[in-house]
């Protein structure tokens, strides 16, 4: 289906909640992909699940964890 075509583009992640606060994915978020603020970020049984262009590597969340 052609109008499904960017939606299949951009990939679903996970990464667990446990050190990680939803400002600080978002802020993350935002400074990987200017201009872009809605990534449907949503914490579902300790993992947040979010949309991105591209996959975020582990090293990039990891930058963003809270102590």
């Amino acid at each position: 289906m052609p109008g499904n075509t960017a939606e299949q583009q951009i990939p679903m992640q996970t990464t667990s909640g446990r050190y990680l606060r939803r400002d600080s994915l978002q802020d993350l978020l935002e400074r990987l992909f200017p201009g872009q603020t809605d990534f449907g970020i949503q914490l579902l049984e300790d993992q947040w699940i979010f949309t991105a262009p591209r996959i975020v590597e582990t090293a990039e969340l990891d930058s963003a964890q809270d102590a």
